[in-house]
């Protein structure tokens, strides 16, 4: 009798002698180190349709997951060679920058790179809080699509734990919560005071954020989402005909979309009238030439970078040592679990047994929409992660009791055991 169909009739992965420990490798660029055209440009190329040829370049890569923001792009991989992935990735994602554009940081450096990411500690406005956010779903993402096993999907758990701790640590002031809070309060500043009338383009955050620093002023608004007008107490909706026409009236313009083309231009904007324009997008919102008219002065992100490290205060010395904390705890693991080959090779048999049932599933519903069909690959890899991440919990353990390499082969027997008693015919069978 065959082994039966499932799970636990699936053979294990014979996993023989351990591989050499793979590499954990990020490779970055941000407001420190690129001005905002070159991170367009690289985040554009990492927006190419199908998956980035840096994930098939050198190094072998074995998971991969990006964060991408308005102010940094990085991608951390796990690989084979952490120096030919690196070199791979700057030749793909680099072409024509700027030399040192990019930097490279391996094992406990990127881990910590990232603790620091997720507490706040390196955005321009120190403490921001929606990095955190953005981590976690960086993470998520990478998760969902596959990319993100063993190594990374423990990492950036990791990442969004510390983070929320190191956090609680250390106070941020309401106005410095946010890139586009910050923005907000130093454009009013620039103009004088809260304008008479400003312009609004675009929706979400800032919407939110501008409805508490302008009230009182009349706010034109520009945007495809309705009910955005409701924050306002003097508000006006126009259409993108009426813009010039909404700009001469306004000392203040703050853009903010997630359009890939500029939706503010030089001749949107009228010659003769003082005016400041806040351009919150990534990509730009706003035709850079604007800012070459003599009466505008014109601020995106890399300007609103250099406002917030120009009035920095001195970096919080506990939450760096909170990082430097939870870094070397997080390594510690790493190391003593050599990346985690024994999760890895589970993983690689969950992995095995979700692809088949899925192709399975799959090839008796073939009249599903290629919406449907990715509804039922994201579900059987959340069900997949969910099964194994209590296993990997068990072994992520620090303290007392076993240690982690004895938990590791406990572990190991478990699934080697239980997957070759699986297939044990029953008695009477």
């Amino acid at each position: 009798m065959g082994a039966p169909k499932g799970g636990a009739g699936h053979a294990m992965h014979d996993w023989g002698e351990e591989p050499p420990a793979p590499s954990l490798v990020l490779v970055g660029t941000s407001f420190r180190t690129a001005g905002i055209a070159t991170r367009e440009r690289v985040a554009r190329r990492l927006a190419r349709p199908g998956q980035p040829d840096i994930l098939s370049g050198g190094g072998r890569i074995m998971e991969s997951a990006i964060i991408e923001t308005c102010n940094r792009l990085e991608l951390y991989l796990v690989c084979s060679s952490a120096e030919e992935a690196a070199r791979s990735a700057m030749e793909q994602l680099g072409r024509g920058t700027p030399s040192g554009s990019f930097y490279v940081k391996s094992g406990a450096d990127a881990v910590r790179h990232l603790f620091r990411v997720a507490s706040g500690l390196d955005s321009p406005v120190l403490g921001e809080e929606q990095i955190l956010e953005q981590v976690r779903e960086a993470g998520r993402t990478a998760r969902t699509a596959g990319s993100a096993k063993s190594v990374l999907s423990s990492l950036f758990d990791a990442a969004y734990s510390s983070g929320r701790r190191i956090r609680a640590s250390y106070e941020v002031s309401p106005e410095n919560r946010s890139v586009s809070s910050f923005a907000l309060k130093h454009a009013l500043e620039e103009v004088g005071g809260r304008p008479a009338s400003a312009l609004l383009i675009g929706s979400g955050e800032t919407a939110k954020l501008a409805a508490l620093k302008l009230k009182g002023s009349t706010v034109y608004l520009l945007s495809a989402r309705r009910g955005v007008e409701s924050r306002f107490p003097k508000a006006v909706r126009i259409p993108r005909r009426r813009l010039r026409e909404a700009a001469e009236k306004c000392d203040l313009i703050i853009s903010a979309t997630r359009r890939r083309r500029y939706v503010l231009t030089a001749r949107d904007l009228p010659r003769a009238k003082k005016v400041v324009v806040l351009d919150l997008g990534f990509p730009r919102n706003v035709d850079p030439s604007v800012g070459d008219l003599k009466l505008v002065r014109l601020y995106d992100l890399d300007a609103v970078a250099e406002w917030a490290l120009s009035r920095t205060p001195i970096r919080n010395a506990a939450a760096e040592a909170s990082v430097e904390e939870e870094t070397k705890r997080f390594a510690a693991w790493l190391t003593a679990s050599r990346l985690t080959p024994t999760l890895a090779s589970i993983y690689r048999w969950a992995e095995s047994i979700r692809e088949e049932e899925a192709v399975a599933a799959l090839r008796k519903l073939p009249n599903l929409s290629a919406h449907d069909r990715g509804v039922v690959e994201a579900l059987s890899r959340r069900l997949t992660g969910k099964l194994i991440s209590p296993h990997a919990a068990f072994v992520k353990q620090l303290g007392s009791g076993e240690g982690q390499q004895e938990r590791l082969l406990l572990l190991e027997s478990i699934f080697r055991d239980g997957g070759k008693a699986a297939q044990k015919p029953k008695v009477g069978a």
